[in-house]
């Protein structure tokens, strides 16, 4: 008994393997139901996952087909970023999320799985068509736009509309700063730090009842570990060499101490319009310091009295620092989650082993899908039907595992795709449908 034990189990498995590789064209749903376990019925939880309105708690702009911003091609769709380098951008053609991506898209349009197909196919159609395609197959019932990237030609909010039953701002905070910046005053005078923050605090609350959140890209100007003591008069002198050096576009990558300060002022705002903060956690295009980014390091804002009132979700959580975007939401109660950008840009194993690990603490009223989409309405695509794959596989693998009933698994799927984000962004409108 024991040698046949023994050397029965890899004849099975090598046998099982082969059956589920032989058909490179069976979708990733399909796969899993290969693994289901015997006599376990998942089709309420399929139906669902496949079937139900998703909403994206952020995204970014699309772009016209003929702008500079995309100068790459379509291929710049799988890269990690809006701005890609040229020869990164060469390379996205040999990673796993491009070749999954391409067939997809491919499938989508119904055309011959090859770049320069779906390139013609896009260029026919024209950027609407496609835009309708792809949303309206994604099925979306709300949209959220960071519309704080400086992109050329980009569409705008409103433009937006025409597809999806409700799109909404959400407000990046360091580019409200530069644009401050940029304007300079009206009389032609030099901006003091009071005039400044006066400036800028005007402004955040001016649009509050008109947006859905503010973002910080703080991980991008030196990192999540926010200096809470920083003065007036360092954010003053952070101030003065900003104008010394000034060119336009401005930005505030290097001048922390004002970046700091600028940071405290959004919270304040956010509190007192009970706005949420996104935060960009994890990894991004190549102008961000991953070593800088994981939100362990934003521990002090958390423990910090006087912020204890501020709704956080992290950005990027699932990736690479989904461990410790886990714990923070379980320990903190202002702390949510976030799995954009993860989805789709990892390999299939890759993406649901980064939202298991979200889920090994967090609540699961606490992690949230978006896409992350930016210039490519393909991307608004991939990033929903990757995110309904993976999410049945984890909720799938938490039923055969015993640690959910099916009944609860189709609750945390409405949860994770919809529900926690219209109760976190507060949406409230008739044109959407809650699940």
């Amino acid at each position: 008994m024991h040698f046949s034990f023994s050397f029965q189990l890899p004849i099975l498995f090598t046998i099982s393997s082969l059956a589920i590789l032989s058909n490179p064209r069976v979708t990733a749903i399909e796969d899993l139901n290969l693994v289901e376990r015997e006599g376990m019925d998942l089709s309420e939880l399929r139906k669902t996952v496949e079937e139900m309105e998703v909403v994206d708690g952020h995204s970014h702009n699309i772009v016209a087909f003929y702008s500079n911003s995309i100068s790459s091609g379509f291929v710049q769709a799988f890269t990690v970023g809006a701005s890609a380098d040229p020869d990164a951008a060469a390379f996205a053609q040999t990673t796993l999320s491009f070749k999954r991506g391409l067939r997809d898209v491919a499938e989508l349009y119904g055309t011959e799985v090859s770049l320069q197909s779906v390139e013609e196919y896009r260029k026919v159609s024209g950027i609407e068509s496609i835009t309708s395609t792809c949303l309206k197959t994604a099925k979306f019932s709300a949209i959220l736009i960071d519309d704080g990237i400086e992109m050329d030609k980009r569409n705008e909010i409103q433009w937006l509309k025409n597809f999806t039953p409700l799109v909404g701002r959400i407000l990046r905070t360091e580019r409200v700063a530069e644009q401050i910046l940029e304007q300079g005053l009206s009389n032609g005078s030099s901006w003091t730090i009071d005039s400044f923050t006066e400036a800028y605090v005007s402004k955040l609350r001016s649009v509050a009842k008109e947006i859905y959140a503010l973002k910080s890209i703080v991980a991008y100007y030196g990192g999540l570990e926010i200096n809470l003591k920083v003065t007036k008069t360092e954010a003053e002198e952070s101030l003065r060499q900003v104008l010394i050096n000034a060119t336009k576009p401005i930005y505030l990558l290097f001048h922390r101490n004002l970046v700091d300060y600028l940071f405290l002022q959004s919270l304040e705002i956010a509190l007192s319009y009970d706005l949420p903060m996104q935060i960009h956690t994890g990894f991004g295009d190549r102008l961000l310091d991953l070593r800088k980014s994981n939100p362990l390091h934003f521990r002090s804002v958390l423990e910090d009295k006087r912020y204890s009132k501020c709704r956080f979700v992290f950005l990027h959580a699932s990736h690479p620092f989904s461990k410790e975007a886990s714990y923070l939401a379980s320990v903190y109660s202002q702390v949510y989650l976030d799995f954009g950008l993860a989805i789709p840009k990892l390999s299939m194993h890759g993406m649901i082993s980064a939202v298991k690990d979200l889920l090994t603490l967090a609540p699961i009223n606490k992690v949230m899908f978006s896409t992350d989409a930016y210039t490519f309405p393909e991307t608004f695509y991939l990033g929903a039907k990757n995110s309904r794959e993976v999410v049945f596989s984890v909720l799938r693998d938490a039923c055969n595992d015993g640690e959910l009933l099916i009944s609860e698994a189709v609750e945390a799927a409405k949860d994770i795709l919809a529900r926690n984000a219209i109760r976190f962004y507060k949406i409230n409108s008739t044109n959407i449908t809650v699940p």
